[in-house]
C-alpha cells in the first residue's frame, strides 16, 4: 500500500521535476552555429526573442551589393562568444519541435540575443516577445550591421522560400520527362 502511494505520489510530481528540470541553466564553453543558435555542452539554444538570417539568405549593403548575411550574423555571434563560457536558460521548445529556445548570457553576463539585435545582425521577433523591438528601432535608426542596406526578415524570407518550392511542386510535369 505504502509503496503504491509512494508510486502514485512520484507520478504526480513527476511533470513539476520534468519542467523545472528542462529550465535548468547549462553552463560551459559556447559555440555559434547560426546567428540566433549556440551550442553548449552538446545541446543547442535558439536565441530567445530574435530570429537571424538563415543559411542562403542574402541582404544587400549600402550600395546594393548582395552579401552573404547568414554568414555574417553568425560571424558575430561566435565572435561574441569567443570560445568563452555562456550559460543559456531555457525557455520553451521552438515552434516546430526544434532547439530549446533559452536567454544565453555571456561570462560577463551580456544577453547574447540582445547584442545581435543592438548589433544590427538580428530581428527582434515580435511573435514570441516585445523585449527587443526597442534595441532593435535603435539599430535601425543608427543603421547598423543589417540596416546598413537592405534586409528581408528572415520569417518572411522562409515563407517566401516555402511559396516557392510549393510553386515548383504545382508545376504540371512535361510529357517525356522533359
Amino acid at each position: 500500500m505504502r509503496g503504491a502511494a509512494a508510486l502514485l505520489l512520484a507520478l504526480a510530481l513527476a511533470p513539476a521535476a520534468l519542467a523545472q528540470a528542462n529550465k535548468t541553466p547549462v553552463k560551459g564553453p559556447g559555440a555559434a552555429k547560426e546567428g540566433d543558435l549556440v551550442t553548449v555542452k552538446g545541446q543547442e539554444f535558439r536565441l530567445f526573442g530574435i530570429d537571424a538570417p538563415d543559411k542562403g539568405q542574402t541582404c544587400e549593403n549600402v550600395r546594393g551589393q548582395q552579401y552573404d548575411c547568414h554568414a555574417l550574423a553568425t560571424r558575430i555571434l561566435s565572435l561574441l562568444i569567443n570560445n568563452r563560457e555562456i550559460e543559456c536558460t531555457p525557455r520553451g521548445q521552438s515552434p516546430a519541435t526544434g532547439p530549446k529556445l533559452a536567454i544565453c548570457r555571456a561570462e560577463n553576463g551580456d544577453d547574447l540575443a540582445y547584442a545581435m539585435v543592438e548589433r544590427g545582425m538580428a530581428l527582434a521577433y515580435r511573435p514570441l516577445s516585445f523585449d527587443y523591438v526597442s534595441i532593435e528601432a535603435r539599430a535601425i535608426s543608427f543603421r547598423r550591421g543589417l540596416w546598413g542596406g537592405r534586409v528581408e526578415p528572415p520569417w518572411l524570407w522562409r515563407s517566401r522560400q516555402t511559396e516557392q518550392k510549393l510553386d515548383e511542386m504545382r508545376k504540371p510535369k512535361k510529357a517525356g520527362g522533359q
